[in-house]
């Protein structure tokens, strides 16, 4: 299928691995140009050495308004933004610090609010753009046990979702939100490998999805791709779940 992405410019936070980075290698292979925006400078320098002049690197801190600004004040054109910085942090409510709290709203949720505020002046200009932001389905789609503060930032993203799909769809603005189910992400490997049995942990993580296994993340950035494109120009407000089953 043509998307006739072809010189458009995308943003990607998270650009360096899992899910980010599996989107902006699909990006480019269709002709776009990525953005991309990562805190680990390092990532970011290995996937521009595979996608050349077609990524932009942005190292920065998502949870930043100043360095959003610095940062990215010279992009011209963007014609979308895709939001899958976050990070994982387990257990529940009990075990939850204050400053865990705030580091993941501030990372999860905060960081999205903040670069698509920027991002959104050029969209209206233009008067028209697609945001994808990546919620997860430990959200308000499923409860999941030791992911309370997770879950609690993933569920606004869905908040935040609908709510820009509402008020800007007049001006040509479409917004969606994917939810994954467990993705073989770094950050998902380095969760099973600290746990006290990772060969249990793997197991129980693929049990999880009904299909016995985890995502690839090529498998969410196909869906990612389309939501970006104009195949896609009657969805916003949208909610994929993309699991494997996990919410059944």
């Amino acid at each position: 299928m043509d998307f006739n992405l072809k010189n458009n410019y995308y943003a990607v936070t998270g650009a360096g691995n899992g899910i980010g980075r599996a989107v902006s290698i699909l990006l480019v292979k269709n002709g776009a140009k990525v953005i991309g925006i990562d805190k680990d400078k390092n990532s970011l320098f290995n996937l521009k050495k595979k996608l050349q002049k077609n990524f932009i690197i942005k190292n920065l801190d998502c949870t930043k308004s100043k360095d959003i600004k610095e940062e990215l004040d010279d992009i011209k054109k963007i014609d979308g933004l895709v939001n899958c910085a976050g990070i994982v942090p387990q257990g529940n409510i009990m075990d939850c610090s204050e400053e865990e709290w705030a580091e993941t709203l501030n990372t999860n949720l905060t960081s999205i609010f903040l670069i698509t505020k920027f991002f959104m002046k050029k969209f209206i200009n233009q008067k028209r753009s697609s945001i994808v932001n990546i919620s997860s389905v430990a959200s308000s789609i499923k409860g999941v046990k030791r992911r309370f503060a997770y879950s609690s930032s993933k569920a606004g993203i869905i908040g935040l979702t609908k709510s820009i799909a509402v008020d800007y769809a007049k001006a040509g603005i479409r917004c969606n939100a994917i939810c994954p189910g467990t993705v073989d992400t770094p950050s998902w490997r380095k969760r099973v490998i600290s746990s006290n049995n990772p060969i249990q942990s793997k197991k129980d993580f693929n049990s999880r999805q009904i299909i016995g296994r985890v995502a690839k993340p090529e498998e969410i950035s196909d869906l990612i791709i389309f939501l970006l494109s104009s195949r896609s120009s009657f969805v916003t407000g949208s909610v994929y779940n993309i699991d494997g089953g996990m919410s059944l």
